[in-house]
């Protein structure tokens, strides 16, 4: 197995700096042998964050307010569409309530789901996952985290290369 870890940090907002730790994995054709033989591709390890980072307040806030908005105007362009000719604020405001019910949904999806359960079968399609930490230090720790798993996993895996033969003992 050959597992190559690269830390990279990205600036997002106004100086704000994103910390990411990025992971190769290779494995060599014996052990990709073994995983065949022994159906090992459903065997995982759990990383405690995902890939991307959560959203920011000002984001969030900036869309409850869109969401807001949009709500008044769809009760205005019902009454605007009787009155006037700006009956058209109805469908601005269904379609800026629906934008933020689905930004919503998919904040919740990610914060639901941050939490990464990296398989087997995920590293031999892809053979490269992504972390996303807070800061430089905690990417460190996760460094760690991610080079204890995949020694485990290693470990695993060679300990699946043969069956143990039948023993006979006394207790």
């Amino acid at each position: 197995m050959r597992v190559t870890i690269e830390h990279r940090e990205e600036t997002s907002g106004l100086n704000r700096k994103d910390s990411y730790v990025d992971c190769t994995v290779e494995f060599s054709e014996e052990e990709r042998a073994i995983i065949k033989a022994r159906d090992l591709y459903q065997q995982y390890f759990t990383v405690a964050l995902g890939p991307t980072p959560p959203p920011r307040a000002t984001v969030v806030i900036g869309t409850a307010i869109l969401g807001v908005i949009g709500a008044f105007l769809i009760p205005a362009g019902l009454i605007a569409s009787f009155v006037s000719s700006y009956g058209f604020l109805f469908f601005i405001g269904v379609g800026l309530v629906g934008l933020c019910w689905i930004q919503k949904q998919h904040w919740d999806n990610r914060s639901e789901n941050r939490v990464q359960n990296i398989t087997i079968k995920y590293l031999l399609d892809r053979s490269k996952f992504t972390v996303h930490a807070e800061n430089a230090a905690y990417a460190k720790r996760l460094d760690d985290e991610i080079r204890e798993h995949l020694s485990n996993l290693k470990t695993f895996i060679k300990a699946a290369t043969d069956i143990p033969a039948k023993q006979t003992f006394e207790l």
